[in-house]
Protein backbone atom coordinates (compact mmCIF):
# COMPACT_ATOMS: atom_id res chain seq x y z
CA UNK A 1 0.00 0.00 0.00
CA UNK A 2 1.24 3.84 -0.98
CA UNK A 3 0.43 5.32 2.68
CA UNK A 4 0.87 8.95 0.23
CA UNK A 5 -2.28 7.97 -1.60
CA UNK A 6 -4.95 9.49 0.75
CA UNK A 7 -2.89 12.73 0.12
CA UNK A 8 -4.55 13.70 -3.45
CA UNK A 9 -7.44 14.81 -1.48
CA UNK A 10 -6.31 16.98 0.33
CA UNK A 11 -4.49 18.62 -2.98
CA UNK A 12 -7.86 18.16 -4.66
CA UNK A 13 -9.69 20.35 -2.30
CA UNK A 14 -11.89 17.07 -1.99
CA UNK A 15 -12.76 16.81 1.64
CA UNK A 16 -10.63 13.79 3.34
CA UNK A 17 -12.12 10.22 3.80
CA UNK A 18 -13.66 9.93 7.24
CA UNK A 19 -10.55 7.90 8.59
CA UNK A 20 -7.92 10.90 7.80
CA UNK A 21 -10.14 13.06 9.84
CA UNK A 22 -10.70 10.69 12.75
CA UNK A 23 -7.19 9.97 12.80
CA UNK A 24 -6.49 13.43 13.09
CA UNK A 25 -8.72 13.87 15.46
CA UNK A 26 -7.12 11.37 17.34
CA UNK A 27 -3.88 12.96 17.11
CA UNK A 28 -5.35 16.13 18.38
CA UNK A 29 -6.51 14.17 21.70
CA UNK A 30 -3.08 12.89 22.06
CA UNK A 31 -1.87 16.40 22.11
CA UNK A 32 -4.08 17.63 24.89
CA UNK A 33 -3.40 14.57 26.57
CA UNK A 34 0.18 15.22 26.58
CA UNK A 35 0.12 19.01 27.01
CA UNK A 36 -2.23 19.53 29.39
CA UNK A 37 -3.84 16.76 31.12
CA UNK A 38 -0.70 14.80 32.05
CA UNK A 39 0.96 18.34 33.07
CA UNK A 40 -2.23 18.98 35.00
CA UNK A 41 -2.67 15.91 37.26
CA UNK A 42 1.42 15.99 37.32
CA UNK A 43 0.76 19.56 39.38
CA UNK A 44 -2.34 18.29 40.96
CA UNK A 45 -0.03 15.66 42.35
CA UNK A 46 2.90 18.11 43.43
CA UNK A 47 0.54 20.19 45.48
CA UNK A 48 -1.04 16.95 47.50
CA UNK A 49 2.08 15.37 48.03
CA UNK A 50 4.62 18.13 48.40
CA UNK A 51 2.54 21.31 49.53
CA UNK A 52 -0.31 19.23 51.55
CA UNK A 53 1.54 16.37 52.84
CA UNK A 54 5.09 17.92 52.88
CA UNK A 55 6.85 14.88 51.32
CA UNK A 56 9.40 14.89 48.39
CA UNK A 57 7.81 15.26 44.71
CA UNK A 58 9.41 17.17 41.62
CA UNK A 59 7.06 18.02 39.10
CA UNK A 60 8.08 16.87 35.08
CA UNK A 61 8.41 20.64 34.69
CA UNK A 62 11.27 21.06 37.42
CA UNK A 63 13.27 18.35 36.10
CA UNK A 64 13.20 20.21 32.29
CA UNK A 65 13.97 23.56 34.10
CA UNK A 66 17.01 21.48 36.18
CA UNK A 67 18.09 20.31 32.41
CA UNK A 68 17.69 23.65 30.42
CA UNK A 69 19.45 25.56 32.77
CA UNK A 70 22.17 22.73 32.86
CA UNK A 71 22.51 23.27 28.65
CA UNK A 72 22.36 26.67 28.98
CA UNK A 73 23.70 27.84 31.89
CA UNK A 74 26.38 25.14 33.45
CA UNK A 75 26.35 21.53 34.82
CA UNK A 76 24.75 20.61 38.34
CA UNK A 77 27.18 18.47 40.17
CA UNK A 78 24.93 15.40 41.20
CA UNK A 79 26.91 12.04 41.03
CA UNK A 80 24.87 8.74 41.59
CA UNK A 81 26.57 7.36 39.24
CA UNK A 82 29.41 9.70 38.44
CA UNK A 83 30.81 9.07 42.29
CA UNK A 84 31.31 4.95 42.44
CA UNK A 85 32.26 4.97 39.22
CA UNK A 86 35.18 7.14 39.66
CA UNK A 87 36.28 5.96 43.03
CA UNK A 88 36.98 2.58 40.75
CA UNK A 89 38.62 4.30 38.22
CA UNK A 90 40.82 5.74 41.31
CA UNK A 91 41.17 2.62 42.86
CA UNK A 92 42.15 1.13 39.99
CA UNK A 93 44.71 3.70 38.87
CA UNK A 94 46.71 2.90 42.21
CA UNK A 95 46.20 -0.68 42.13
CA UNK A 96 46.67 -1.53 38.10
CA UNK A 97 44.42 -5.13 38.05
CA UNK A 98 43.78 -5.05 41.26
CA UNK A 99 40.47 -6.69 42.22
CA UNK A 100 38.39 -3.52 42.34
CA UNK A 101 34.95 -5.58 43.09
CA UNK A 102 36.54 -7.18 46.47
CA UNK A 103 37.45 -3.99 47.92
CA UNK A 104 35.03 -1.32 46.42
CA UNK A 105 31.59 -3.47 46.52
CA UNK A 106 32.36 -6.00 49.07
CA UNK A 107 34.91 -4.86 51.63
CA UNK A 108 33.48 -0.95 51.94
CA UNK A 109 30.13 -1.50 50.58
CA UNK A 110 29.80 0.62 48.00
CA UNK A 111 27.18 0.36 45.47
CA UNK A 112 29.85 0.31 42.29
CA UNK A 113 27.63 -2.25 40.35
CA UNK A 114 28.68 -1.52 36.51
CA UNK A 115 30.95 -3.83 34.70
CA UNK A 116 34.70 -2.65 33.83
CA UNK A 117 33.77 -1.89 30.57
CA UNK A 118 31.78 1.23 31.87
CA UNK A 119 34.80 3.00 33.04
CA UNK A 120 36.28 3.48 29.55
CA UNK A 121 34.70 6.81 29.23
CA UNK A 122 36.20 8.60 32.04
CA UNK A 123 38.94 6.69 31.48
CA UNK A 124 39.77 8.33 28.23
CA UNK A 125 38.32 11.37 29.27
CA UNK A 126 40.97 11.41 31.86
CA UNK A 127 43.84 9.65 29.51
CA UNK A 128 43.04 13.14 27.48
CA UNK A 129 43.64 15.40 29.79
CA UNK A 130 39.79 16.07 31.07
CA UNK A 131 39.22 15.49 34.38
CA UNK A 132 35.65 13.45 34.48
CA UNK A 133 34.32 15.83 37.01
CA UNK A 134 30.55 15.53 38.42
CA UNK A 135 30.05 19.04 36.32
CA UNK A 136 31.83 17.71 33.12
CA UNK A 137 30.05 14.27 32.87
CA UNK A 138 26.47 15.92 33.80
CA UNK A 139 27.42 18.42 31.10
CA UNK A 140 27.85 15.95 28.75
CA UNK A 141 24.47 14.57 30.19
CA UNK A 142 22.57 17.57 28.90
CA UNK A 143 23.15 17.34 25.07
CA UNK A 144 22.85 13.70 25.38
CA UNK A 145 19.25 14.63 26.37
CA UNK A 146 18.86 16.66 23.82
CA UNK A 147 19.95 14.67 21.08
CA UNK A 148 17.49 11.27 22.79
CA UNK A 149 14.66 14.75 21.94
CA UNK A 150 15.95 14.36 18.84
CA UNK A 151 15.67 11.12 18.07
CA UNK A 152 12.58 10.43 19.60
CA UNK A 153 11.02 13.11 17.23
CA UNK A 154 12.66 11.41 14.24
CA UNK A 155 11.22 8.43 15.42
CA UNK A 156 8.03 10.01 15.37
CA UNK A 157 8.59 11.76 11.61
CA UNK A 158 9.54 8.64 10.07
CA UNK A 159 6.51 6.64 11.31
CA UNK A 160 4.03 9.60 10.21
CA UNK A 161 5.94 9.99 6.59
CA UNK A 162 5.04 6.62 5.97
CA UNK A 163 1.36 6.66 6.91
CA UNK A 164 -1.00 8.68 4.03
CA UNK A 165 -3.17 9.62 7.08
CA UNK A 166 -0.13 11.27 8.97
CA UNK A 167 1.76 12.34 6.42
CA UNK A 168 0.59 16.22 6.22
CA UNK A 169 0.79 15.98 10.19
CA UNK A 170 4.21 14.62 10.05
CA UNK A 171 6.38 17.78 11.71
CA UNK A 172 3.42 17.96 14.49
CA UNK A 173 3.77 14.32 15.22
CA UNK A 174 7.57 14.92 15.49
CA UNK A 175 7.52 18.06 17.74
CA UNK A 176 4.36 16.27 19.80
CA UNK A 177 6.99 13.29 20.06
CA UNK A 178 9.91 15.35 21.47
CA UNK A 179 7.43 17.08 24.01
CA UNK A 180 6.23 13.81 25.40
CA UNK A 181 9.63 12.72 25.97
CA UNK A 182 11.35 16.09 27.25
CA UNK A 183 8.60 15.98 29.87
CA UNK A 184 8.64 12.37 30.56
CA UNK A 185 9.93 12.08 34.08
CA UNK A 186 11.90 8.95 34.37
CA UNK A 187 14.02 9.85 31.68
CA UNK A 188 14.87 13.55 33.73
CA UNK A 189 15.53 11.78 36.73
CA UNK A 190 18.25 9.95 35.26
CA UNK A 191 20.23 13.08 34.16
CA UNK A 192 18.87 14.99 37.54
CA UNK A 193 20.88 12.67 39.20
CA UNK A 194 23.76 12.50 37.33
CA UNK A 195 23.29 8.64 36.36
CA UNK A 196 24.88 6.99 33.55
CA UNK A 197 21.14 5.82 32.77
CA UNK A 198 21.17 9.05 30.66
CA UNK A 199 23.63 8.00 28.06
CA UNK A 200 21.78 4.55 27.86
CA UNK A 201 18.31 5.75 27.19
CA UNK A 202 19.72 8.01 24.58
CA UNK A 203 21.67 5.07 23.05
CA UNK A 204 18.19 3.31 22.70
CA UNK A 205 16.49 5.59 21.34
CA UNK A 206 19.17 5.98 18.78
CA UNK A 207 18.77 1.91 18.31
CA UNK A 208 15.07 1.87 17.69
CA UNK A 209 15.59 4.88 15.11
CA UNK A 210 18.23 2.78 13.55
CA UNK A 211 15.88 -0.05 13.77
CA UNK A 212 13.21 0.98 11.53
CA UNK A 213 15.16 2.53 8.70
CA UNK A 214 16.66 -0.62 8.38
CA UNK A 215 20.09 -0.18 9.82
CA UNK A 216 20.28 -3.78 11.57
CA UNK A 217 23.88 -3.24 11.74
CA UNK A 218 24.03 -0.22 13.44
CA UNK A 219 20.93 -0.95 15.84
CA UNK A 220 23.28 -3.98 16.95
CA UNK A 221 26.04 -1.79 17.59
CA UNK A 222 24.20 0.75 19.46
CA UNK A 223 22.62 -2.28 22.01
CA UNK A 224 26.59 -3.76 21.96
CA UNK A 225 27.52 -0.15 23.26
CA UNK A 226 24.91 -0.15 25.76
CA UNK A 227 25.86 -3.59 26.82
CA UNK A 228 29.39 -2.16 27.72
CA UNK A 229 27.88 -0.03 30.09
CA UNK A 230 25.02 -1.97 31.72
CA UNK A 231 24.33 -5.64 31.47
CA UNK A 232 20.02 -5.52 31.25
CA UNK A 233 19.75 -5.71 27.59
CA UNK A 234 22.56 -8.79 26.86
CA UNK A 235 19.73 -10.82 26.45
CA UNK A 236 19.58 -8.93 22.84
CA UNK A 237 22.25 -11.27 21.30
CA UNK A 238 19.62 -14.44 21.87
CA UNK A 239 16.70 -12.32 20.66
CA UNK A 240 18.46 -11.27 17.31
CA UNK A 241 19.97 -15.41 16.87
CA UNK A 242 16.59 -16.42 17.20
CA UNK A 243 15.12 -14.17 14.82
CA UNK A 244 18.56 -14.67 12.21
CA UNK A 245 18.98 -11.02 12.22
CA UNK A 246 22.71 -11.92 11.54
CA UNK A 247 24.11 -8.33 10.69
CA UNK A 248 21.93 -7.03 14.30
CA UNK A 249 24.27 -9.58 16.26
CA UNK A 250 27.18 -8.50 13.75
CA UNK A 251 27.18 -5.37 15.08
CA UNK A 252 26.20 -6.66 18.90
CA UNK A 253 29.61 -8.67 18.70
CA UNK A 254 32.03 -5.80 16.98
CA UNK A 255 30.92 -3.51 19.67
CA UNK A 256 30.91 -5.72 22.61
CA UNK A 257 33.52 -7.53 21.80
CA UNK A 258 36.28 -4.41 21.07
CA UNK A 259 34.78 -2.51 23.80
CA UNK A 260 35.56 -6.09 26.03
CA UNK A 261 38.95 -6.16 24.74
CA UNK A 262 39.57 -2.50 25.21
CA UNK A 263 38.43 -2.67 28.88
CA UNK A 264 40.65 -6.20 29.21
CA UNK A 265 43.64 -4.59 28.41
CA UNK A 266 43.33 -1.60 30.53
CA UNK A 267 41.36 -3.30 33.64
CA UNK A 268 42.73 -6.86 33.47
CA UNK A 269 40.73 -10.33 33.14
CA UNK A 270 40.22 -10.44 37.02
CA UNK A 271 38.26 -7.69 37.42
CA UNK A 272 36.03 -8.80 34.35
CA UNK A 273 35.44 -12.66 35.97
CA UNK A 274 34.87 -11.27 39.49
CA UNK A 275 31.77 -9.15 37.92
CA UNK A 276 29.82 -11.95 37.62
CA UNK A 277 30.20 -12.00 41.78
CA UNK A 278 28.44 -9.30 41.67
CA UNK A 279 25.66 -10.07 39.54
CA UNK A 280 25.05 -12.96 41.29
CA UNK A 281 24.93 -11.12 45.08
CA UNK A 282 22.62 -8.54 43.26
CA UNK A 283 20.24 -11.47 42.15
CA UNK A 284 19.69 -12.95 45.36
CA UNK A 285 18.86 -10.24 47.00
CA UNK A 286 17.97 -7.28 44.89
CA UNK A 287 16.73 -4.17 46.10
CA UNK A 288 13.24 -2.91 48.85
CA UNK A 289 13.98 0.76 47.92
CA UNK A 290 10.58 1.81 46.87
CA UNK A 291 12.55 3.56 43.41
CA UNK A 292 13.23 -0.47 42.54
CA UNK A 293 10.44 -1.30 40.22
CA UNK A 294 10.51 -4.84 39.62
CA UNK A 295 9.52 -8.03 40.79
CA UNK A 296 12.18 -8.21 42.91
CA UNK A 297 11.70 -4.66 44.07
CA UNK A 298 7.70 -5.96 44.74
CA UNK A 299 8.77 -8.72 46.56
CA UNK A 300 11.10 -7.37 48.68
CA UNK A 301 9.07 -4.66 49.95
CA UNK A 302 6.02 -7.31 50.69
CA UNK A 303 8.46 -8.28 54.02
CA UNK A 304 9.10 -4.64 54.96
CA UNK A 305 7.10 -1.61 56.64
CA UNK A 306 6.43 1.13 53.90
CA UNK A 307 8.35 3.97 55.83
CA UNK A 308 11.48 0.86 55.65
CA UNK A 309 11.12 0.89 51.85
CA UNK A 310 10.74 4.48 51.19
CA UNK A 311 14.68 5.27 53.03
CA UNK A 312 17.68 4.72 50.71
CA UNK A 313 20.16 3.02 51.64
CA UNK A 314 23.72 3.42 50.19
CA UNK A 315 25.59 0.84 51.64
CA UNK A 316 23.21 -2.14 52.41
CA UNK A 317 21.22 -4.58 50.39
CA UNK A 318 18.01 -6.25 51.72
CA UNK A 319 18.51 -10.03 53.79
CA UNK A 320 18.34 -13.19 51.25
CA UNK A 321 14.85 -14.33 51.43
CA UNK A 322 13.48 -17.08 49.37
CA UNK A 323 10.48 -15.71 48.21
CA UNK A 324 11.91 -13.06 46.82
CA UNK A 325 14.44 -14.60 45.27
CA UNK A 326 12.53 -17.97 43.45
CA UNK A 327 9.77 -15.67 42.87
CA UNK A 328 12.10 -13.07 40.83
CA UNK A 329 13.61 -15.75 39.02
CA UNK A 330 10.15 -17.88 37.98
CA UNK A 331 8.94 -14.48 37.04
CA UNK A 332 12.26 -13.17 34.88
CA UNK A 333 12.11 -16.74 33.08
CA UNK A 334 8.62 -16.63 32.24
CA UNK A 335 8.55 -12.79 30.95
CA UNK A 336 11.86 -13.34 29.27
CA UNK A 337 10.70 -16.67 27.41
CA UNK A 338 7.45 -15.06 26.05
CA UNK A 339 9.69 -11.97 24.72
CA UNK A 340 11.88 -14.36 23.30
CA UNK A 341 9.25 -16.84 21.53
CA UNK A 342 5.72 -15.87 21.20
CA UNK A 343 6.76 -13.20 18.74
CA UNK A 344 8.03 -15.85 16.41
CA UNK A 345 4.44 -17.93 16.40
CA UNK A 346 2.73 -15.03 15.50
CA UNK A 347 5.34 -13.91 12.94
CA UNK A 348 6.09 -10.18 13.84
CA UNK A 349 9.57 -11.11 14.40
CA UNK A 350 10.72 -8.40 12.08
CA UNK A 351 8.69 -5.72 13.58
CA UNK A 352 9.64 -2.61 15.92
CA UNK A 353 7.13 -3.92 18.20
CA UNK A 354 9.46 -6.95 18.74
CA UNK A 355 12.43 -4.98 19.51
CA UNK A 356 10.69 -2.68 21.73
CA UNK A 357 8.80 -5.56 23.49
CA UNK A 358 12.52 -7.15 24.38
CA UNK A 359 13.96 -4.14 25.33
CA UNK A 360 11.12 -3.43 28.21
CA UNK A 361 10.57 -7.27 28.99
CA UNK A 362 14.57 -7.42 29.25
CA UNK A 363 14.76 -3.90 31.76
CA UNK A 364 11.61 -4.94 33.99
CA UNK A 365 12.67 -9.14 34.18
CA UNK A 366 16.09 -7.82 35.96
CA UNK A 367 16.51 -7.64 39.74
CA UNK A 368 16.82 -4.12 39.79
CA UNK A 369 14.84 -2.00 37.66
CA UNK A 370 14.84 1.61 38.92
CA UNK A 371 12.18 4.41 38.09
CA UNK A 372 14.92 5.53 35.74
CA UNK A 373 15.92 2.22 33.98
CA UNK A 374 11.99 3.41 32.58
CA UNK A 375 13.42 6.09 30.13
CA UNK A 376 13.49 3.99 28.00
CA UNK A 377 9.92 3.30 27.52
CA UNK A 378 9.24 6.99 25.43
CA UNK A 379 9.72 4.94 22.11
CA UNK A 380 7.70 2.67 23.67
CA UNK A 381 4.65 5.00 24.10
CA UNK A 382 5.64 6.86 20.59
CA UNK A 383 5.50 3.29 18.71
CA UNK A 384 1.95 2.26 20.49
CA UNK A 385 0.01 5.96 20.19
CA UNK A 386 0.74 5.66 16.37
CA UNK A 387 -0.51 2.11 16.58
CA UNK A 388 -3.68 3.00 18.12
CA UNK A 389 -3.80 6.35 15.88
CA UNK A 390 -3.72 3.45 12.46
CA UNK A 391 -6.02 1.23 13.71
CA UNK A 392 -9.23 0.52 12.26
CA UNK A 393 -11.69 1.21 15.35
CA UNK A 394 -13.23 -1.43 17.25
CA UNK A 395 -14.97 -1.95 20.50
CA UNK A 396 -11.44 -2.27 21.56
CA UNK A 397 -9.69 0.75 20.56
CA UNK A 398 -11.09 2.83 24.08
CA UNK A 399 -9.93 0.07 26.65
CA UNK A 400 -6.28 -0.24 24.31
CA UNK A 401 -6.14 3.90 24.99
CA UNK A 402 -7.53 4.10 28.23
CA UNK A 403 -4.52 1.64 29.25
CA UNK A 404 -1.79 3.26 27.08
CA UNK A 405 -3.03 6.69 28.91
CA UNK A 406 -3.02 5.51 32.28
CA UNK A 407 -0.08 3.64 31.75
CA UNK A 408 1.81 6.42 30.58
CA UNK A 409 0.28 8.86 33.53
CA UNK A 410 1.38 6.59 35.96
CA UNK A 411 5.01 5.49 34.85
CA UNK A 412 5.19 9.59 33.99
CA UNK A 413 4.14 10.66 37.49
CA UNK A 414 5.54 9.00 40.59
CA UNK A 415 2.73 7.62 42.69
CA UNK A 416 4.95 5.40 45.42
CA UNK A 417 4.51 2.23 45.98
CA UNK A 418 4.41 -0.35 42.91
CA UNK A 419 2.33 1.48 40.57
CA UNK A 420 4.81 2.43 38.48
CA UNK A 421 5.70 -1.44 37.72
CA UNK A 422 1.97 -2.00 37.12
CA UNK A 423 1.76 0.99 34.46
CA UNK A 424 4.84 -1.16 32.69
CA UNK A 425 3.11 -4.43 33.18
CA UNK A 426 0.24 -2.89 31.50
CA UNK A 427 2.47 -1.50 28.61
CA UNK A 428 3.89 -5.09 27.95
CA UNK A 429 0.13 -6.09 27.31
CA UNK A 430 -0.06 -3.76 25.29
CA UNK A 431 3.29 -3.98 23.18
CA UNK A 432 2.11 -8.21 23.17
CA UNK A 433 -1.69 -7.16 21.29
CA UNK A 434 0.24 -4.54 18.70
CA UNK A 435 2.73 -7.21 18.32
CA UNK A 436 0.62 -9.70 17.16
CA UNK A 437 -1.87 -7.45 15.55
CA UNK A 438 -0.41 -5.14 13.35
CA UNK A 439 3.05 -4.16 12.18
CA UNK A 440 3.76 -0.11 12.01
CA UNK A 441 4.43 0.90 8.30
CA UNK A 442 8.09 1.56 9.13
CA UNK A 443 9.78 -0.52 6.47
CA UNK A 444 9.47 0.63 2.78
CA UNK A 445 5.59 1.27 1.63
CA UNK A 446 4.60 -2.56 2.28
CA UNK A 447 1.31 -2.65 3.68
CA UNK A 448 -0.07 -2.58 7.18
Amino acid sequence: MDYRGALSHQSSGVKAPPSVERTRARLFRIAIFVCVVSPVVDMAIWLIVHVWLGHDYTPALGYVRSWLRSLLFGATDENDSWQPMRLALAWLKEHPYGDVYAKLFFADHVKFQYPPSSLLPLYFLDSFGTSPTDVTLNRIGSFVVAANVIASGAFALLLAKRSSVLFDLRYACAILAAVATLSYSPLLKAFSLGQLQVWINALFMMSVLAWVVEKQLLAGLLIGLICLLKPQLALFVLWGVLRRHWRFCSGWLAAFGLGTAVSLAVFGLRNHLDYGSVMHALSRTGEMYIKNQSINGFLNRLYVPSDVASDWQAHEFPPYHALVYYGTLLTSVGLVGAALFVPLKGGSHRDVFDFLLAALTFTVASPIAWEHHYGVMPAVYIALAFWLLTRSTSRWSWPAAATLAASYLITDHWLGGSWMLGGVIATLWLLYWANLETRLPVTGHGSM
